[in-house]
């Protein structure tokens, strides 16, 4: 069994604000549903969920995760954004590890700066919860915001590790073709080499929706075993390599499944 419930009042819901929502503790939480009037999901700025002192989720806006929603075909509805922690995607009979779980936490916020331009917001929330059970495996997302000067193949080996990747998602709308390279001690070794194109053909073929508009995906886990992802802990070296069109901005988006205690 399950419950719908209306969250406590998110404070200071106003224009160039920083909102703040206090989670309950003791229940699971499988979703977070904010019903919006006069609000996007873009316009929920420097979004974070933190559990105690520590940032789970960090990213430029809500927007990010709704993306992410997006490729993964989560059901959504006009008006509304859900901070999913329950993975759908993933196989049935693991599924349910993927919850919030909140027993023995001493707190639980999603904070969001609002955009100053909105006008007359509302915001409500409420959320999915099931059985109390304590947190395990959740999804952290991090931005690594980089610039390039020029165009061509270009290479990211900062991403930090330490926890399981299950996606990295690379947002510049022209990055055409990219390779993701590990060294485990015994040498360099590329995982992924791959146009654009053929990872998006992939991708669809495992019912995920590419935004190509927007993103390039590089998707470990598209079979939805909850032990996919790629383990990283013992790496010496991880790299990824995007060929860009066109010099400029590029944002990397990876989704890390981890502990509370990892990164």
């Amino acid at each position: 069994m399950r419950n719908l419930i209306e969250l406590p009042t998110i404070q200071n819901v106003a224009a160039g604000a920083t909102c703040v929502l206090n989670l309950p503790i003791g229940m699971t939480y499988d979703e977070v549903i904010f019903v919006l009037t006069n609000v996007t999901a873009a316009q929920m700025t420097n979004y974070k969920w933190k559990v105690g002192s520590k940032t789970i989720t960090d990213v430029a806006s809500a927007d990010v995760l709704e993306d992410q929603n997006k490729f993964y075909t989560r059901p959504q509805a006009a008006g509304t954004f859900t901070h999913w922690f329950y993975r759908p995607e993933v196989k049935e009979d693991v599924r349910m590890l993927t919850s919030f779980g909140t027993v023995g936490l001493s707190s639980s916020t999603i904070e969001f700066k609002l955009d100053p331009a909105v006008v007359g917001p509302v915001i409500k929330a409420y959320a999915v919860q099931r059985a109390p059970q304590v947190m395990g495996l959740v999804t952290k997302v991090r931005e690594y915001p980089l610039a390039f000067a020029t165009s061509g193949k270009q290479q990211v080996d900062n991403i930090p590790r330490g926890a399981r990747i299950t996606a990295v998602h690379l947002k510049k709308a022209d990055v055409s073709r990219v390779e993701f390279e590990i060294n485990n001690g015994t040498g360099p070794a590329k995982i992924i080499e791959s146009d654009k194109s053929l990872l998006e053909v992939l991708q669809k073929q495992n019912l995920r929706v590419p935004q190509t508009a927007k993103y390039t995906h590089i998707d470990f886990n598209l079979t939805g075993d909850l032990a996919g992802p790629m383990p990283t802990s013992q790496l010496v070296d991880m790299r990824v390599n995007p060929t860009l069109d066109t010099s400029g901005q590029l944002t990397v988006v990876v989704e890390y499944i981890d502990g509370i205690d990892g990164i």
